[in-house]
């Protein structure tokens, strides 16, 4: 075997993949900008960070708050173990290490209050992607903890109503039940996300320029629960036979990832989406029905 062939042949294939793509990227500006973005706002550091202060910040949470509120939050439990892939099994075994007794006597009001503000970390790594998506400076301090808060108190809240339109898109049932409990809830996490995304940059971007972003988060985010309450259980039961509750926490923390990667992703392609030239001109000309000559189209007729 010529390992000096094999090697030229190597490097001479992946300059010609390079100049390719470069050249793709200068045909498409796009595209260009696309690349170079993913690169400044470091993509997979910022999902990496956001995934782990969701596991570390949500998960204690959560079990908190059914401790002290059974009844009250047993929908956000519910969505949650659903859409991760839990399920029951592995939300019983995440019980098993402790009951809800334990739980309220070990942690006490105090330590209620301080798990509730600790898990405005996880606000806070959504509230800087937000903020470096956009080159908007940072907002911290006591505002920034004020409306970290509240997105959260609100994203718990719209768990629950989540939950109830699973419940009654599961009694209706079949074909048409499913293809309407989708679409609405497509429709819903967009809003959610489009919410978000207002709330958390403190109104310094227009809700316009939000939209195209929390409509990807939302249908995106939909179609991957989807495919996780499909995929994730047997992967959470091979992690739990294997390492027990620490599987469990491996599994969580993979659907984490992967919906922290939607997060950004569909943020930083929605800005660039809709700053496009090309695009906000085709945008532009449709919205007033405008020729590609740029004259306004006449009014219709009566």
């Amino acid at each position: 075997m010529d390992v000096a062939a094999l090697r030229e042949r190597v490097t001479t294939t992946y300059h010609a993949r390079r100049d390719q793509a470069m050249e793709l990227l200068d045909r498409v500006p796009i595209l260009g900008r696309l690349v170079n973005d993913f690169i400044k706002i470091e993509f997979i550091d910022r999902c990496m960070l956001i995934a782990a202060q969701g596991l570390l910040a949500l998960i204690p949470m959560l079990v908190v708050l059914t401790a002290f509120f059974p009844h009250a939050t047993s929908d956000v439990v519910r969505v949650f173990s659903q859409a991760t892939g839990v399920g029951s099994n592995g939300t019983q075994l995440l019980e098993g290490e402790v009951t809800t007794g334990q739980v309220r006597t070990q942690t006490g009001i105090f330590g209620f209050l301080i798990t509730i503000f600790s898990a405005t970390s996880f606000a806070r790594a959504i509230q800087r992607m937000y903020e470096r998506i956009w080159d908007q400076p940072h907002v911290g301090g006591v505002s920034g903890a004020q409306r970290c808060l509240l997105w959260l108190l609100g994203w718990m809240l719209t768990l629950q109503i989540i939950g109830a339109l699973r419940r009654i898109g599961d009694g209706v049932g079949g074909i048409l039940g499913d293809g309407v409990g989708i679409v609405v809830q497509a429709l819903l996490l967009s809003v959610i996300w489009w919410a978000t995304s207002w709330v958390l940059l403190f109104g310094r971007v227009a809700w316009s320029q939000l939209a195209l972003g929390a409509l990807l988060t939302g249908v995106i985010g939909v179609v991957y629960n989807r495919g996780a309450s499909v995929l994730m259980p047997p992967y959470v039961k091979a992690n739990a036979d294997q390492f027990g509750t620490l599987g469990v926490i491996l599994a969580v923390s993979t659907w984490l990832i992967g919906f922290a990667a939607i997060m950004v992703g569909s943020a930083l392609v929605g800005r660039v989406v809709t700053e496009d030239p090309t695009v906000r001109g085709v945008v532009r000309r449709v919205w007033r029905r405008e020729p590609e000559d740029g004259t306004a189209a006449p009014p219709p007729a009566g």
